[in-house]
């Protein structure tokens, strides 16, 4: 399967236009997060996983979601795992996607944020983190492997960042506005607020996780 997408608790304000205008046209099934997952059937989308604590809903909205949605998990509040963590597992189970959407993985709390931003590090998702997109109105996130790739610009994004999360090995951006030569670091760097002079952009490193940030500011 191509595409998977997974809708979490964020809040509604960071969704974008795709989102909130358009939902029924995003291609490929839908996993929810608690909340999320009452989201999608209100907008005309049964997921085929509902997954989370419940915490934030009702008995009576537990129940639907139990009536309709194929696969109905819940877990205790007290777990190790954060919702979205769950989602993702489960996902990654039952579709082996090459893709998989992460809507509301950036907004609200900023621990919970903390948690998506660092699932690379985590084994249970090393096979899979790089094929990872979160996507907010203002930010799409993606995270790379060690290697040499050409990233485009994305439409309605005048900003992009490179950000080594860990120790970072020969860091190149080749052809950025502003340029990066031969970069190496043990700590994490956020290197912000660049942008495109053309269509795309190469960078490279050696060893290390980088995260892609196309950004914007919010009206």
């Amino acid at each position: 399967m191509k595409r998977v997408n997974i809708l979490l608790g964020g809040p509604q304000s960071e969704y974008p236009d795709e989102l909130s205008k358009s939902i029924k046209a995003i291609p490929g099934p839908w996993v929810g997060a608690d909340r999320g997952s009452l989201h999608l059937m209100a907008n005309g989308v049964i997921p085929e996983i509902a997954i989370g604590d419940f915490d934030s809903i009702s008995k009576k909205e537990q129940k639907l979601l139990q009536d309709n949605v194929p696969v109905f998990e819940k877990f205790p509040p007290e777990k190790d795992d954060t919702d979205s963590e769950l989602c993702l597992l489960a996902a990654r189970e039952k579709f082996n996607a090459q893709e998989y959407y992460v809507y509301g993985a950036t907004g609200g709390r900023i621990d919970h944020f903390l948690v998506n931003l660092f699932l690379p590090f985590d084994p249970r998702f090393s096979d899979f983190y790089d094929k990872l997109y979160y996507k907010s109105a203002t930010n799409t996130i993606r995270f790379f492997r060690p290697g040499r790739y050409s990233v485009f610009k994305e439409n309605g994004m005048k900003y992009i960042a490179f950000v080594n999360l860990g120790p970072v090995t020969h860091m190149n951006l080749i052809d950025a506005k502003y340029k990066l030569n031969d970069y190496s670091a043990n700590h994490p760097v956020s290197w912000a607020s660049n942008e495109f002079v053309g269509d795309t952009i190469d960078f490279s490193f050696q060893s290390g996780i980088v995260a892609v940030i196309h950004s914007c500011d919010k009206n």
